[in-house]
């Protein structure tokens, strides 16, 4: 198979992973392992304290970037999925407890959730949403909150199918509300830090961040960030590097929750990847991404046979536009954009609750157009006529 030309590639995928990444994430991780890339934590040796610096002055810049307390309630993980692991398995939940999903999660909240179901018995309850508007029923919501009040509450930042994005702070606020010890869990996956989430009044107890996405740093860094007193139950046991005479696990954040060695390279590429976030702006980020998204819905709903999977009214959004063509199955959509060097997602995005609430599930899903940065003027007009075509004659 010949290997893809950036070049020549209209890449609209980033709710999967942002590409390509700023030129100092590459030479940040290829500089690692070039020059210094000992095992942090593991010794006194200069290459192992170069790793142990790079680790620590990345956990510094999330915490900032984040809004976090204190640098070490940033836990580092290999994947966003494996840090909601850690917080909905670890939330140590009892039989009967009530746990309530936005419609909107991805299988990385569902999965987890499912075995608690199932092996621990807990039960599971849906927040609702207006399906005209995209808007949460916070007055329903509050009613079912009093009526069997909330051990969990799962919420996403931002749906990685659709992009709406909940309101958080009110939904966290009722649940707080009706049960004061209530664990609330935000996905950040796709947004972290793009959209700020107040992480130190105590609404919000753990908030996960992915390292490949809206943060434009390398595979395999995500994290778990601690925004409260609230401390998950380790689900994962190792070496640690530290309290190393003891076959317990050390007690405090971070190195309770990070056992084995750190993916040091990753770390480092996310470490340029913040500095370079910060020296570029969010405001700038999100201004970019949504005047490319506001371009892109308007033309799409002009399109004969298109359905914009989105609110009719202004609705907090992020960089994604989801869309059906009548009669098309979207991974036909997607494998004709793919022959013209148009890299989009079709299907159900792991997230089968979102397709089941638009009414997209059994049709195959949508196809997902999602921007970045460095996404362009002119990538967002070769793609929006390439669709122009797969609609002609159905006018």
């Amino acid at each position: 198979m010949t290997s893809p030309d950036p070049e020549y590639i209209i890449y609209l995928d980033n709710a999967a992973t942002t590409f390509p990444k700023p030129e100092v994430v590459y030479r940040a991780a290829d500089e690692f392992y070039r020059r210094y890339g000992g095992n942090a934590g593991r010794g006194t040796n200069l290459l192992a304290r170069k790793g142990t610096e790079q680790i620590a002055e990345t956990r510094a810049l999330l915490a900032d970037w984040l809004g976090v307390p204190a640098p070490e309630r940033v836990i580092f993980t290999p994947s966003a999925t494996i840090a909601l692991n850690h917080a909905i398995l670890g939330a140590d939940l009892r039989p009967g407890d009530v746990v309530y999903l936005t419609p909107f999660e991805h299988n990385s909240v569902l999965r987890p959730v499912e075995h608690l179901r199932r092996t621990v018995g807990v039960e599971v309850l849906e927040i609702p949403f207006y399906r005209q508007t995209y808007a949460c029923d916070l007055d329903r919501l509050a009613t079912l909150f009093h009526a069997d009040p909330p051990a969990l509450v799962c919420v996403t930042q931002a749906s990685n199918v659709c992009g709406l994005m909940p309101p958080v702070r009110e939904i966290a606020r009722l649940a707080k509300a009706a049960n004061s010890g209530v664990i609330v869990i935000v996905d950040g996956a796709q947004t972290a830090g793009l959209y700020p989430l107040d992480l130190q009044s105590g609404l919000i107890d753990a908030l996960v961040f992915s390292g490949h996405k809206s943060l434009y740093g390398p595979y395999g860094v995500a994290g778990l960030v601690l925004a409260s007193d609230w401390r998950p139950e380790p689900i994962l046991f190792g070496g640690t590097g530290t309290v190393s005479e003891s076959v317990t696990m050390p007690g405090e954040p971070p190195s309770a929750y990070e056992p084995g060695s750190h993916n040091t390279w990753a770390i480092a590429g996310l470490k340029a990847a913040l500095e370079w976030l910060r020296q570029t702006g969010r405001e700038a980020i999100v201004a970019h991404t949504m005047d490319l998204v506001g371009q892109l819905r308007d033309e799409l709903v002009a399109l004969p046979g298109v359905t914009v999977h989105a609110s009719p009214t202004e609705m907090p959004w992020c960089g994604i536009v989801s869309f059906t063509i009548a009669g098309v199955r979207p991974q036909a959509i997607e494998a004709a954009l793919g022959a013209k060097g148009i890299a989009v997602r079709a299907g159900l995005h792991c997230a089968p609750w979102a397709h089941r609430w638009l009414g997209t599930l059994e049709s195959g899903g949508t196809v997902r157009a999602s921007f970045s940065y460095t996404t362009t003027d002119s990538d967002l007009l070769g793609f929006v006529r390439y669709i122009e075509q797969l609609t002609e004659g159905r006018r």
